[in-house]
């Protein structure tokens, strides 16, 4: 009953990030959805120390699962996906429309807990911040590691565009890793930028 979903979800080992761009060093999504459930982790670990209240369960539901329609619909670069809200629309009804085929073979209750696991992501919620954080986070991290190879040319853009994206999103944690964690990941490179 679940072998159509397992053979999907293994395509995520070879589904390429950035893949309109020269990278030194490729990252699958399998790969980097690893890396934001680690990094969704320790910015809940900093919500927490300050305070704040994290459905750890929810979180790492969100984190582990936000890319895996991609398995199907391949990585769309977000400058693709976000021309403009009629092709966003569209870009997202085929995700929905090639998961459920993946999903098809499931019986319930699976079924619907794989639809909510695939499509419950980045929201309001603490938990949907933290992981749209983590998403950008890793995304600056790839950036950064490109730009440290001499591949500015679009990453020292992007790396800009992507840091005033996490600058923006009201979390602590967020504002804790702009503040004390990438400037050491830099190494002075992000100072340039």
């Amino acid at each position: 009953m679940f072998a159509l979903l397992l053979d999907n979800l293994r395509k995520l080992n070879n589904v390429m990030r950035w893949s309109n761009e020269f990278l030194h060093r490729r990252a699958s999504v399998a790969e980097h959805s690893f890396c934001v459930a680690q990094i969704a982790q320790m910015l809940g670990f900093i919500e927490e120390s300050l305070g704040r209240t994290v459905d750890w369960k929810l979180l790492y539901r969100k984190a582990l699962n936000h890319d895996v329609p991609e398995a199907v619909v391949g990585d769309v670069i977000s400058t693709t996906k976000n021309v403009n809200q009629d092709i966003h629309d569209t870009i997202k009804k085929v995700e929905v429309l090639l998961v459920e085929n993946m999903i098809a073979e499931l019986s319930e209750p699976f079924r619907s807990e794989y639809r909510t696991l695939f499509f419950d992501g980045k929201d309001e919620s603490t938990e949907g911040k933290i992981l749209t954080a983590a998403d950008n986070i890793d995304a600056l991290i790839e950036c950064l590691q490109e730009i440290k190879l001499s591949n500015t040319v679009p990453f020292a853009e992007k790396y800009g565009i992507i840091k005033a994206k996490i600058e923006k999103i009201p979390l602590a944690s967020a504002q804790y890793f702009i503040k004390e964690i990438l400037p050491s990941l830099a190494g002075g490179v992000g100072e340039n930028l």
